[in-house]
């Protein structure tokens, strides 16, 4: 415990976790005892009990030295908890460190709690109490990590972001919001490193219903309700980082359980097909329809950007991957043995209808750049549908480029494509779009 404290400063520091001793050289192999708890637990208790203390008292005359007093009665006791769980404790669960972790996150909100009261005006959230309260969302953070899984650490870590956005009911400590943050930010980390939440070989193959629909759906929500108590208390930065959280979280949920269900339950397999690349592009384009509404019954930057950026990228899909990179007349995909309802639809027509209502719904709220970019680009995608319609019944379910071209079907392509003109005429003058005209 010394040594994590810097009181004693080792040269080297070798840990023997089999054995459950601490080895430093110069000082003696200290193994797994009541005493070294013992000692933990009174350099804790020392800490907390001074630093709080001193930061109360010097909360209203001097702020400064009190935010370094409440620094160290927070710091200290993690660091304890830390150097004596990862020494002797059990890495993958440990209920008891865990209890002491939950204690810490009562005694540093009741010790905020106490600063703040002989703050001048009292109750203002001053640094002294932000960084007890920021010790507080620490052992909060330790707690679920020493108590669960991955899989509930991560679900339970997302929709701790709700506590601190609801205590804004009561207090108005600027560091409240940005708690909420700190969960948003420690949850990336987590799908980061484990994008299946509880590690591939344990990810159930049954579609929807699985992790990934907690690891994702549940801080999505929880987010989203934050961000909301948020907007009708604090407001403010907070507020909108983590709007981006729960915009972006669902965005990852329904592509995930997309992906997780399309590819038999791995995630992490070959690249995307043209079928599951036309569903992400429709989550995407809904994803601008849906912020665009939110954001005219409650006006966000975030979402006001967000579904301009949504809208961006679909386009982005709709170019490099529709167009390009697996269009069926370059890769000579399998379209499908429905004459209908097959990929073409799905990948083509879908997106072409989704697009041209996004554009509609959006040309008098949103800049007049992005209704005329998704105007043409879901004319450009009606056009692909019907021509690559055409190519598969002459061609059947599999229209490569390099499949030939008939006389008959290139005089069908003639009129399809008068026709196609003619219709986009039609509706650029009733819908009064240039953008229709000139296509």
């Amino acid at each position: 415990v010394l040594v994590y404290l810097g009181i004693i400063p080792p040269t080297t520091v070798a840990v023997d976790f089999s054995g459950g001793a601490l080895g430093v050289d110069g000082v003696p192999v200290v193994a797994s005892d009541a005493l070294m708890l013992r000692i933990g637990i009174a350099l804790g208790l020392v800490f907390i009990g001074a630093g709080f203390w001193a930061a109360r008292r010097f909360a209203a005359p001097a702020w400064l030295r009190a935010a370094a007093w409440a620094a160290w009665s927070a710091v200290a006791p993690l660091v304890i908890l830390l150097a004596l769980w990862s020494t002797f404790g059990n890495l993958d669960r440990d209920l008891a460190y865990a209890a002491v972790a939950a204690v810490l996150v009562g005694v540093f909100v009741a010790g905020g709690e106490w600063i703040a009261r002989g703050e001048a005006p009292p109750l203002t959230g001053g640094a002294a109490v932000s960084l007890a309260l920021g010790g507080a969302a620490i052992a909060g953070l330790l707690m679920l990590h020493m108590a669960f899984g991955s899989g509930w650490t991560t679900t339970l870590l997302g929709a701790a972001a709700v506590v601190p956005a609801l205590a804004t009911r009561w207090r108005s400590y600027p560091v409240l919001g940005w708690i909420s943050v700190g969960a948003v930010i420690a949850v990336l980390g987590r799908v980061a490193f484990d994008p299946t939440i509880v590690g591939a070989e344990f990810l159930s193959k049954t579609p929807v219903f699985n992790w990934l629909l907690l690891g994702y759906g549940v801080p999505a929500l929880a987010f989203g309700f934050a961000a909301w108590q948020l907007a009708r208390t604090t407001n403010g930065r907070p507020r909108l980082a983590v709007e981006a959280g729960a915009a972006l979280f669902a965005l990852l949920t329904v592509a995930m359980l997309v992906r997780h269900a399309m590819h038999g339950g791995v995630i992490d397999t070959a690249a995307a097909t043209l079928a599951e690349q036309a569903i992400y592009t429709l989550i995407a384009i809904g994803a601008g329809a849906i912020m665009v509404a939110i954001d005219m019954r409650s006006p966000s930057s975030v979402l006001r950007y967000g579904s301009i950026a949504a809208g961006v990228v679909s386009v982005a899909f709709i170019v490099l991957q529709h167009f390009l990179a697996l269009n069926p007349l370059l890769t000579d995909e399998s379209t499908g043995s429905i004459p209908v309802f097959n990929l073409l639809l799905l990948a083509y027509l879908l997106p072409a209808v989704a697009a041209g209502a996004l554009a509609l719904y959006a040309r008098d709220k949103r800049p007049q750049w992005y209704a005329a970019m998704l105007a043409v680009v879901a004319a450009v995608l009606a056009f692909a549908y019907a021509t690559l319609s055409v190519r598969r019944l002459f061609k059947g379910e599999f229209i490569g480029l390099w499949s030939g071209l008939g006389q008959l079907e290139t005089y069908t392509y003639s009129a399809l494509w008068l026709v196609i003109g003619v219709v986009l005429l039609t509706a650029g003058v009733w819908l009064k779009s240039q953008v229709l005209r000139i296509a």
